[in-house]
């Protein structure tokens, strides 16, 4: 089971990771890109954070912790998710 958190808006939530830009886009409704881990609700990121992703993590592209410095990860909401997913077309 997920781990909780409560939200403001929405009460009380599963916790979902993101990057700075995509918690930001939020606030801004720009379109920054949406990349995920494949699984529902899973950690996401924008496109920059995808480019330094892949950059850092060398040919597998694996995380480490260079890339995920430049994410500043974020906690949302699973409604606050939700949102962000469908301002970026997803």
């Amino acid at each position: 089971m997920s781990d909780t958190i409560q939200c403001h808006v929405h009460g009380e939530q599963q916790e979902t990771f993101v990057c700075q830009h995509l918690a930001e886009s939020l606030e801004t409704g720009e379109k920054v890109g949406f990349f995920w881990s494949g699984e529902p609700r899973g950690d996401a990121w924008c496109s920059e954070c995808e480019v330094v992703r892949v950059r850092e993590g060398g040919a597998s592209g694996h995380w480490n912790e260079r890339s995920e410095k430049a994410l500043g990860i974020e906690i949302l909401c699973g409604a606050c998710y939700d949102r962000v997913r469908e301002l970026q077309g997803f």
